[in-house]
């Protein structure tokens, strides 16, 4: 067995976004380490060759303990609205990452930022995550998605013959998938050069809501409609299952992206990968073939 690469701190593997990155990681030969909030989810992740501990990024004990010794770094916040909290967890991983002199520190904000003040809570939380990282003087890199695929498969998105998703019908977004998200993680984390950039990421194609419903119906065979639901009628159905604060939070950044959708209508860096980018189409056809999401094709 090879012996393995740098130790790297991947905030965020328990969940879809984060695991992404580490199972990438993983099989290039580097060490990944995290903290969970469970001792049942570490188990789970040491399991799976991660180097997990119990805790929370509100203790600043434990966040040091995963970072000691630590080459560098890749940082998802999870999705809370709670700025006090968020503040105190920033303040945590910065110090965490200044004590162990990183080489490198890749954040992933999630979303596309605005360049000024705006009125999303969400956005103004990752803000305030790129900032305080850029002011530590730790050395950076700032990725920003736009929407990611995987959206699709929240349970509902795609009822029948409806696609109903809280964006506009008639404005292009440049949508891309969590694990071409991963790839540029895993490739900036190979390329000190890129510390201090900003750089936006988004697939090969910017697709009004009319278009992706085009490629539903191309992949699984049948007619399917786009419907631009509403802000509103989103945050009503999300809340039972996140709870009302942050279901208000993601009902801000939807509202934020309806008035701005030229903020997610570019894509980035394609040329950084080898592969070729991910299509709609191409990922809707992967997950219909697997049938993870139930989707079939006719």
């Amino acid at each position: 067995m090879s012996e393995a690469k740098e130790q790297i701190v991947v905030l965020g593997a328990g969940g879809v976004q984060g695991g992404a990155v580490a199972e990438r990681l993983l099989s290039e030969g580097y060490a990944v380490r995290t903290i969970v909030r469970t001792e049942a989810k570490s188990q789970e992740l040491r399991e799976r060759g991660i180097n997990a501990i119990a805790g929370d990024l509100g203790q600043a004990d434990s966040l040091r303990e995963v970072f000691a010794g630590a080459e560098k770094a890749v940082v998802l916040l999870p999705v809370e609205f709670d700025r006090n909290k968020i503040t105190v967890y920033i303040n945590h991983i910065v110090e965490a990452a200044k004590a162990a002199e990183l080489k490198l520190l890749v954040v992933n904000t999630g979303l596309r930022l605005s360049r000024d003040e705006s009125d999303s809570e969400a956005i103004e939380l990752k803000r305030e995550l790129v900032q305080a990282v850029r002011l530590s003087g730790i050395p950076s890199v700032v990725l920003e998605p736009t929407l990611y695929y995987e959206n699709f498969l929240i349970p509902g998105v795609l009822n029948g013959d409806t696609l109903a998703y809280p964006v506009p019908e008639d404005r292009p977004i440049a949508w891309i998938s969590i694990d071409e998200t991963a790839a540029y993680t895993v490739e900036a984390l190979k390329r000190p050069e890129l510390a201090g950039t900003h750089i936006k990421l988004g697939g090969p194609e910017a697709l009004t809501g009319k278009e992706i419903a085009e490629r539903f119906s191309q992949a699984l065979g049948k007619d399917i409609k786009f419907f631009s639901l509403p802000v509103p009628a989103f945050e009503g159905a999300i809340a039972p299952l996140l709870g009302d604060h942050n279901a208000a939070g993601l009902a801000g950044l939807y509202s934020w992206i309806n008035t701005n959708s030229e903020q997610v209508a570019k894509s980035g860096a394609s040329v950084w990968l080898d592969a070729a980018p991910l299509t709609l189409g191409d990922w809707i056809n992967g997950i219909a073939s697997s049938n993870a999401s139930g989707w079939n094709a006719t």
